[in-house]
């Protein structure tokens, strides 16, 4: 084959496109949301309310792309505009996401919602104990 001609893209090379970005985006998830799953869609149930549903959309046309990709015939469904636009969607929203802040902000509101468990506990006590005549 001349150099100067590129060949034409087969299914095969659809389905190694679609694995490749299929496991970017798990990787991804794992990574960023902590959305444990051997298989994309395992990870994207695991990500749940963490992936906005308009998402969680975009990941279903990957997963549905990625299990016609056994057959030759079903690959010509398959709309490789779609995917890459799903693909990059999914990866902006989760190269924004900033684990360290994510860490940061769950510790903080922890502490937050045991400090105002521990004021309602005292006000609870000191109410009561004004009932009660004890104060």
């Amino acid at each position: 084959m001349p150099a100067d001609r590129c060949p034409i893209k087969g299914s095969m090379d659809y389905q190694a496109d679609i694995t490749a970005k299929a496991e970017e985006v798990r990787l991804a998830l794992r990574a960023k949301l902590n959305a444990r799953g051997r298989t994309l869609t395992k990870a994207v149930a695991h990500a749940g309310r963490l992936l906005p549903k308009k998402l969680a959309k975009q990941a279903a046309i990957i997963i549905k792309a990625q299990g016609l990709g056994g057959n030759p015939k079903l690959m010509r469904r398959i709309d490789m505009g779609a995917i890459d636009t799903a693909h990059s969607g999914i990866m902006t929203f989760l190269d924004a996401i900033d684990v360290q802040e994510r860490r940061k902000t769950r510790v903080l509101r922890w502490f937050g919602g045991m400090a105002f468990n521990l004021i309602l506990i005292t006000t609870s006590f000191v109410i009561w104990l004004w009932w009660s005549g004890n104060l």
